[in-house]
């Protein structure tokens, strides 16, 4: 069997964090396939694999290195016919591209200028000086006034999560009758605030998501459970 590693941010305390290194870990997970996870901080990835990676999750399945989570999936989806499918098929994989780039373009922007202070205080101190300076180069601002604009943030956040809600009054999962990648997509969000800050995303969903991130962190024995919720 291919041996798979996985490399992951982590905070100082060691936590799992990045949104995008979960769905590549819960689709892993939905696949039956174990993995050696690398925990690693920002600035230690130009060291890992080739060298030429930028971001996690960067995973290597023997000699092959992929990175970017969409493109995880995909390659899980068509070389290990073994497991659940990850899509359900071609439509599924349309649904999921469309959570994508939700996540991406709505929920996620959102998100980071809630708690993007909660995961700088985290980082390990190696990581801050980087972390820092590339977030204002991207936001074109200081980390503080862009967090600023928190509570405008939290403001839209019902609004945006509406259509998870109203989706989640009718069926159990994203994906349907059984958890798909559409719902380790959208997981990932949740986690990435899980882990890193006491902001009570669900509750902004209402019950039925606050029942489906419940069931999502109970999959496979308790695996997105187990990784320590910040407090």
């Amino acid at each position: 069997m291919t041996t798979i590693t996985t490399y992951d941010i982590t905070t100082a305390e060691g936590t799992r964090f990045s949104p995008h290194a979960w769905r590549t870990t819960m689709a892993l997970a939905h696949k039956g396939l174990s993995h050696d996870c690398h925990k690693i901080g920002f600035t230690d990835i130009p060291g890992i694999c080739d060298g030429a990676r930028k971001i996690v999750p960067t995973v290597q399945f023997g000699d092959d290195v992929l990175s970017e989570s969409w493109a995880i999936a995909l390659h899980l989806e068509e070389t290990v016919p073994e497991g659940p499918s990850l899509f359900g098929g071609e439509k599924g994989k349309a649904h999921a591209l469309f959570l994508h780039n939700w996540a991406a373009f709505s929920l996620h922007p959102l998100v980071i200028r809630i708690i993007l202070l909660d995961i700088y205080n985290r980082l390990q101190d190696k990581d801050r000086e980087y972390f820092r300076t590339s977030r204002e180069k991207r936001f074109n601002m200081s980390m503080e006034d862009f967090a600023a604009g928190g509570e405008a943030a939290k403001g839209q956040l019902k609004s945006v999560l509406t259509p998870m809600t109203k989706t989640l009054e009718t069926q159990q999962w994203l994906g349907g009758r059984v958890p798909s990648y559409a719902d380790y997509i959208v997981f990932g969000a949740f986690q990435w605030v899980r882990t890193t800050s006491t902001f009570d995303l669900a509750s902004y969903g209402g019950e039925p998501v606050q029942a489906w991130l419940d069931a999502t962190l109970d999959l496979y024995d308790g695996l997105g459970r187990n990784e320590p919720a910040a407090s």
